[in-house]
């Protein structure tokens, strides 16, 4: 994404302009003390003597901003390019304002009236970063191309190419960052965007030649971010994450795969040292997605309720995890409510089954277990069958899933209880013998009976 242009007012002061009367020297001063709401007042002085002083406009807009009185400073600028439209400095700063205040659309309209009085490499910035931020990539790409000029900076160039990849024109961002590279070639951000560009082209081993390129010029933490991506495009990724991690700490993305490994690799605290650090550089719903797995693994259910909760609709499925360990069963249905994911229907069906509601169970387990055969879901389907009194569909359930899976004890417990239901005696002591061999508490205390 193209970074946005910094939301402080460079076009202030020092517009070469005599200070005719001493409230206005006295006004200037305050405002350079850090005294805004007295310089606001003091400027509001000379502009009730003499709206048509344009120090004054200026003055105010910039004192009512740096107070954080935006809607103000909004009205104060948006004063200024009525009594003095062809001034550049108040129509870009009137689009600052209207950034700070979320309203991209509008500074759009503001940096595009600045940048025809001015064609000046921030107005086109500001322009382009407000367009991008109303998601209106095209329109911020051809906002910088009309402004491109041979002399324009290696940042300008930069958010070009950046802007370009975000509307879509791949191939057209690609001469721009050579063109840069060959000006700049330090530039860290233009070798991570090209090597990505070329990857997602399928050019993937020029991509890391690419790379290798970038990191033999690039020095410092820099390197970080161009091993970050060499990672993502190599086959044992986490050495080179190690490295990055280590040469940028604040590089959450290089902590959180390196997190998400560990948890994949069945080491949720391991996980834990990556994923908490990456959280409080940056906290990404990928991210709380990640910690609220690995809290659940850990069994600490507040946790994993509380990181699920903020990773948003990613999250639910876990976080109705988290809410039936800690009881709260209700809570959890209420969360599976339109989720539709298998996974989620089989949790929704154990949880009925819990609740003693075994006809609303069987529905959903019968659905989830016809699309994918889990064993898991199976066996409470086979308990559903059984809470119904429907024995003899709860016996072929559980064979079916012990012919796929000999050694799941708990199928096997619950067969014993269906042969014992069906007057099938001998068989049952079987059946729950062999539960109690593979480690069924609950098939040895039937047992001792």
């Amino acid at each position: 994404m193209m970074k946005p242009i910094p939301k402080a007012l460079p076009l202030l002061l020092g517009l070469g302009l005599a200070l005719a009367q001493p409230s206005l020297e006295q006004a200037e001063a305050l405002l350079k003390a850090g005294n805004y709401a007295q310089a606001a007042l003091a400027y509001e002085e000379v502009l009730a003597r003499d709206y048509g002083r344009l120090e004054a406009h200026l003055g105010l807009g910039v004192a009512l901003f740096r107070a954080g009185r935006l809607e103000e400073a909004r009205f104060a600028f948006d004063q200024m390019v009525r009594v003095f439209p062809e001034r550049y400095e108040g129509h870009f700063n009137l689009g600052q304002v209207y950034l700070r205040l979320g309203k991209p659309q509008e500074a759009a309209g503001a940096f595009a009236k600045a940048a025809e009085l001015s064609p000046s490499e921030e107005a086109y910035l500001g322009w382009a970063s407000a367009l991008a931020q109303a998601g209106q990539a095209k329109e911020a790409a051809e906002a910088l191309k009309k402004g491109l000029t041979p002399e324009r900076s290696p940042a300008y160039r930069l958010a070009l190419a950046q802007a370009l990849y975000a509307a879509g024109a791949r191939a057209e961002a690609v001469p721009v960052l050579y063109g840069l590279l060959n000006r700049d070639p330090k530039a860290a951000e233009a070798w991570d965007l090209l090597a990505r560009i070329l990857a997602e082209e399928g050019l993937k081993a020029r991509a890391l030649r690419e790379l290798d390129r970038g990191l033999a010029l690039v020095e410092g933490k820099a390197r970080a971010r161009l091993l970050l991506r060499k990672a993502l495009l190599s086959p044992s990724p986490e050495p080179l994450l190690r490295e990055a991690y280590a040469l940028d700490p604040s590089l959450w993305e290089a902590a959180y795969l390196l997190g998400r490994a560990r948890l994949e690799a069945g080491d949720p605290r391991g996980a834990l040292a990556f994923l908490l650090p990456a959280y409080r550089t940056s906290p990404e719903p990928e991210v709380a997605l990640a910690l609220a797995g690995a809290y659940l693994a850990l069994k600490d259910y507040p946790n994993a309720y509380r990181y699920a909760d903020e990773a948003g609709p990613p999250g639910l499925f876990l976080k109705a995890q988290a809410a039936r360990a800690l009881g709260r069963r209700v809570e959890a249905l209420e969360l599976l409510e339109g989720v539709n994911a298998l996974e989620a229907q089989a949790l929704k069906g154990s949880i009925l089954l819990e609740m003693g509601r075994a006809e609303e169970a069987l529905g959903v387990l019968r659905t989830a277990y016809t699309a994918q055969k889990s064993p898991e879901v199976g066996v409470n389907l086979g308990a559903s069958l059984l809470a119904l009194g429907r024995f003899g569909e709860a016996e072929l359930v559980l064979r079916e899933i012990l012919q796929a899976v000999p050694r799941m004890a708990a199928a096997w417990y619950n067969l014993g209880l269906a042969l014992k239901a069906l007057g099938r005696e001998a068989e049952a002591q079987r059946a729950l013998t062999q539960a109690a061999n593979l480690g069924s508490a609950e098939a040895k205390a039937l047992l001792r009976r």
